[in-house]
């Protein structure tokens, strides 16, 4: 009889039952862990336990059912809606069946909950339910209220900053009327035109600290160094066909951008070459005497970096050089060319940071007269 149960006891092991490990941000299993210490609703607080121990990667789904006396299906629905809902599954009977109408399903209140959540408003889960006490009058418990977050769409986000003196207006504008500004720029009919889209990037020997893999538990430690001396890379995607072109410079001065614009035109020597950029100041302006010829230019709208597609290599760069230090600015840019290397070399690298958008459809959308493309 004593062999019979521990033989019992130990087939499980046998089976090599697997433990759950289940990946969560850290930061929404310190929400898991708050609510489960502070909820009241027995219900809310048993289905956090559940999601805690399978977070840690010690328990299989029989001993989570053996511990909060459940069977292992319900363990196994209550992760699996947590997987696919978030915290938001702890609730997932509110405003259900046939009891009282909850007051958040009033239409007001939703478009209301879904105009803040479009704009950012709150933070936290606990500012919404504020809101809703004090603006409605509404209260609800964290999990009701993670819930309807939830159901609406809501999903916690990093804001793109975006420069206070920005006229939304004028960026759609340029979007909708770049056609009409490439048809109006002082080109022959018919020529060969290749268009651009220029900015720079400075890099340096100060190191640069970006998130990598490591194993949980263990802190990683990477080298680093506060070293002041700092380089540019200019560079240019072409819009149509693709390809790029770049140069390394010590500085950023209306010379050394004319060095550039030179080295642009040559790139082909037979094209008209039309260059999208900002408004910096050591950028020219159109109708500039001294620009090289064969070179149009068309300004951005002032604080309107989101409209240049390029401004996303320069996150390309700075993955191939963060975490580590580097001696001198040769080794430094031998690793910047190394991730700049394809987008001359393979122009399907440029057109993927291009896309098929509004960018390249404008470019595309002119008349017959006027061919914004590499023949």
């Amino acid at each position: 009889m004593v062999w019979t149960e521990l033989w019992c006891y130990d087939a499980p092991m046998k089976k090599g039952r697997p433990k759950l490990k289940l990946a969560m941000e850290p930061h929404l299993l310190d929400e898991v862990r708050v609510l489960h210490r502070e909820t009241q609703d027995v219900r809310t607080k048993e289905r956090a336990l559940s999601i805690l121990l399978a977070s840690g990667g010690e328990h299989t789904y029989e001993e989570i059912a053996q511990t909060l006396r459940r069977s292992r299906s319900t363990i196994q629905l209550w992760i699996k809606g947590f997987e696919k809902e978030g915290i938001a599954s702890f609730s997932a009977r509110q405003g259900q069946g046939g009891g009282r109408k909850s007051p958040v399903q009033n239409p007001e209140v939703i478009q209301a909950i879904e105009q803040h959540l479009e704009n950012g408003t709150w933070r936290t889960a606990a500012q919404a339910r504020q809101w809703l006490d004090s603006e409605r009058g509404i209260k609800l418990t964290m999990p009701a209220m993670y819930y309807w977050l939830g159901k609406l769409a809501g999903a916690l986000k990093v804001p793109r900053p975006v420069h206070i003196k920005k006229i939304p207006a004028d960026a759609e504008n340029f979007k909708a009327h770049l056609h009409k500004t490439l048809c109006g720029l002082d080109i022959p009919a018919g020529c060969k035109v290749k268009i651009w889209v220029q900015d720079e990037a400075r890099y340096g020997l100060h190191s640069i600290q970006r998130r990598c893999w490591g194993l949980k538990g263990v802190r990683v430690v990477k080298p680093a160094q506060q070293k002041y001396q700092w380089g540019y890379v200019y560079g240019a995607l072409e819009v149509v066909d693709g390809g790029g072109v770049f140069c390394y410079l010590p500085t950023v001065t209306l010379e050394n951008t004319h060095l550039f614009l030179e080295q642009l035109a040559q790139s082909d020597p037979d094209a008209e070459h039309i260059v999208i950029w900002d408004g910096a100041g050591f950028h020219q302006r159109p109708g500039d005497p001294s620009l090289p010829k064969r070179i149009h230019l068309i300004p951005l709208p002032p604080y309107s970096p989101e409209l240049n597609p390029i401004e996303r290599l320069w996150d390309v760069v700075k993955d191939q050089i963060c975490n580590q230090v580097f001696e001198t600015l040769d080794a430094i840019e031998e690793k910047i060319t190394e991730a700049l290397r394809p987008y001359w070399e393979q122009p399907a690298y440029a057109r993927s940071l291009v896309g098929e958008g509004w960018l390249y459809d404008q470019a595309n959308n002119t008349p017959a007269g006027f061919i914004p493309i590499s023949l």
